[in-house]
């Protein structure tokens, strides 16, 4: 008996079945996860260079700052505020509860209770900066911790404008008195503009002269 012809253009039909590999069996020891970790493991990330022995005086540590910062990352200070203490880059744009007395647009400001200058790797911190961990080894009262010269760092503030926030309806009541009454109010706000941050010499006054 002879066998059927098989056209050309179809494969025979023992082509189209064929036997899927055997998948093999992975340790149950957790030895493929180890492998696995490994080869995606990456090298730590490299750390900046420390020196080996830090500054000693304010003009030493000043001139470390200047080295260590660059465009890309720059200088930041941190200040006290209206009561509040924030973190500026120049050319930000500050935005605070409405400065008194009042002051025309395009008055400048200094800032005097900068409480820590620095860039990424190194800063310079004045005790009032870890204030609240100090004022517990102290006497209870009013006590006012030095914060950094102008002769270390120095920064101005542009005033830009005065504007004031929309119309918000505060509703008071009492329960089973009757007592009902509305609270308008318009929160005034003052927008600054922050200059450049400029590094002292780090000699006092008194010292140079």
């Amino acid at each position: 008996m002879s066998r059927p012809a098989l056209s050309r253009g179809k494969p025979p039909l023992g082509a189209l079945l064929t036997r899927s590999p055997r998948r093999r069996a992975q340790p149950r020891d957790g030895r493929a996860r180890v492998l696995l970790h490994d080869a995606l493991e990456r090298p730590p990330p490299l750390l900046p260079a420390t020196p080996a022995q830090l500054p000693s005086s304010t003009p030493a540590a000043l001139a470390l700052l200047r080295q260590t910062a660059t465009a890309s990352s720059g200088i930041y200070l941190r200040a006290r505020l209206h009561a509040r203490t924030y973190l500026l880059h120049p050319r930000d744009v500050l935005t605070v509860p409405t400065l008194k007395p009042l002051q025309a647009p395009g008055t400048t400001l200094a800032l005097t209770r900068i409480l820590e200058v620095g860039s990424r790797e190194y800063a310079i911190k004045a005790p009032a900066a870890d204030g609240r961990e100090a004022r517990k080894s102290m006497p209870k009262g009013k006590v006012e911790l030095d914060t950094l010269p102008p002769w270390v760092a120095s920064c101005e503030l542009t005033v830009l404008e005065h504007t004031k926030s929309p119309l918000t309806h505060t509703l008071l009541k009492k329960r089973r008195k009757g007592y009902r009454k509305t609270l308008q109010n318009k929160q005034g706000w003052t927008r600054l503009r922050v200059g450049d941050i400029i590094l002292g010499d780090g000699v006092p006054p008194a010292e140079s002269a």
